[in-house]
């Protein structure tokens, strides 16, 4: 099963180590600050820090300011326009066209209109929700790969930072 996979065995164990790491840290910090420091698209989020971590998609201008942008996305339809299946839907649709105009696509990020929308009504959201687990939750999930990514690495992690100034696409 092995022999066909692109990926190697210390490949696969970073992958194990790298994501079942930066999760407990997410969680443990909720539990140590009892702010919320998670989020459901975090864990897919994972999938493309240690699988794939070389892609546009996996850096940190991509995983910080896309998610950044899609919540914002979810919390204006959330406080201004409503919940419908039409507004849902239309909110990803919004959330991915404000990634590609800023340069940050990053696909786990289109879930979080999701998860606001369609927990608003368990759910109490505040703007706040952008900085705990939004902002932090991004922030240390970069962290964690910058370290994890970087262990006997042949290729440096991450090929660009924030790119404000110079940006790659």
């Amino acid at each position: 099963m092995l022999k066909s996979s692109p990926y190697s065995i210390s490949d696969l164990i970073k992958t194990l180590f790298g994501a079942s790491l930066s999760i407990l840290v997410l969680l443990y910090l909720t539990q140590l600050s009892h702010q919320l420091w998670i989020m459901a698209p975090f864990g897919a989020t994972c999938v493309l820090l240690y699988s794939v971590s070389q892609s546009p998609l996996a850096q940190p201008r991509n995983i910080i300011f896309g998610h950044l942008i899609s919540a914002f996305v979810g919390l204006f339809f959330l406080k201004f326009v409503g919940v419908s299946i039409f507004t849902i839907a239309f909110s990803v649709g919004c959330a991915i066209a404000l990634m590609q105009v800023f340069k940050c696509i990053h696909p786990p990020a289109g879930a979080n209109p999701l998860v606001i929308l369609l927990t608003a009504s368990s759910i109490h959201y505040e703007w706040n929700f952008l900085i705990f687990p939004v902002l932090v939750g991004a922030v240390s999930l970069v962290l964690v790969a910058m370290l994890i990514n970087n262990i006997k690495a042949s290729t440096k992690w991450p090929m660009y930072g924030l790119g404000i100034l110079n940006s790659k696409k």
